[in-house]
């Protein structure tokens, strides 16, 4: 498996990607998110574990470089719908000061579990088992689907991971994320999986011929097909695989997840769920959230 970033053994023993320097992004206003803080090394801890501590001192979330998920705008506050879902959902419970820490998305569950981050934005990671054992999760925040972009000549030849596997092409994934498990799951050789650091750097290795396969979450992915030439590049939806993000906690910190819970179900119900989601072109991502369950995605 080919990698550009440093690799190295969590606590729990899943090899994650230590985080390296990020491209820049135009910024998206984000009037709602009070910042105590811009992007700064990691602090010796991270202590907002209680609901008091968090409303006096505030709390500092975890966010990958990938809009419009997550991006930390030039102000210093950070952006996109997941931390801006957070901010919504914190803001019920009384929690109103917020830092960001910029790091790819392997590094996160290291971080929370060594108190380096408070919590994990709810846009980072997908609700799996495995993870489950290592962090909190909340409720499920949005469900959606995975998709690639691959060029045009391979429109009609490339409809799922399974397709990447038996014609032995090299696919760009995020580090710890998903869609490596998936590609590796699938067949894909480790040799033609490509760890690229976040997903500007995914786009390049795609444009200049060092993977034949681009793919990280569908909104992302959605998001940087928009920059491409349409009649050199080719979306492709996999209809078959739907995964449910929630945000991350330490695991000694069932009370701020309880409340995050809480004001989760309070913005479902005022509405200012469905603004968001809208806000991003993301209401799909709201279909399976009824049914959905984190103890049932754990569980699996």
């Amino acid at each position: 498996m080919a990698h550009i970033s440093d690799v190295y053994e969590s606590r729990d023993g899943i090899r994650v990607l230590m985080g390296k320097g990020m491209g820049t992004f135009p910024a998206t206003a984000l009037a709602t998110f009070v910042a105590v803080a811009a992007v700064f090394s990691y602090p010796a801890t991270a202590n907002a574990e209680s609901l008091n501590y968090a409303k006096e001192n505030g709390v500092t979330i975890a966010i990958a470089n990938e809009p419009p998920s997550m991006q930390m705008n030039p102000d210093g506050t950070p952006g996109g719908w997941g931390p801006e879902m957070d901010a919504a959902v914190l803001k019920e419970a009384g929690v109103t000061k917020f830092a960001g820490q910029l790091m790819e998305y392997g590094a996160m569950i290291p971080a929370l579990q060594s108190h380096r981050a408070d919590l994990a934005s709810t846009g980072a990671l997908y609700i799996q088992p495995e993870r489950c054992e290592a962090v909190l999760f909340s409720d499920p925040v949005s469900c959606s689907g995975e998709s690639l972009i691959v060029a045009a000549a391979l429109r009609d030849k490339i409809k799922t991971y399974d397709d990447v596997a038996s014609q032995g092409l090299k696919i760009g994934v995020c580090g710890g994320c998903t869609e490596q498990k998936l590609a590796l799951e699938a067949g894909v050789k480790e040799d033609d999986v490509v760890v690229f650091p976040d997903g500007a750097s995914g786009i390049k290795l795609l444009e200049t011929g060092r993977i034949d396969v681009f793919t990280i979450d569908s909104a992302t992915t959605a998001y940087l097909f928009k920059r491409l030439d349409a009649a050199k590049w080719h979306y492709v939806r996999i209809g078959n695989i739907r995964s449910c993000v929630g945000a991350a906690f330490n695991n000694e910190s069932a009370e701020l997840r309880d409340v995050y819970n809480e004001g989760l179900r309070k913005i479902r119900a005022n509405g200012t769920y469905m603004e968001i989601l809208k806000k991003y072109g993301l209401e799909e991502d709201a279909r399976d959230i009824e049914t959905a369950s984190t103890q049932k995605l754990c569980a699996k």
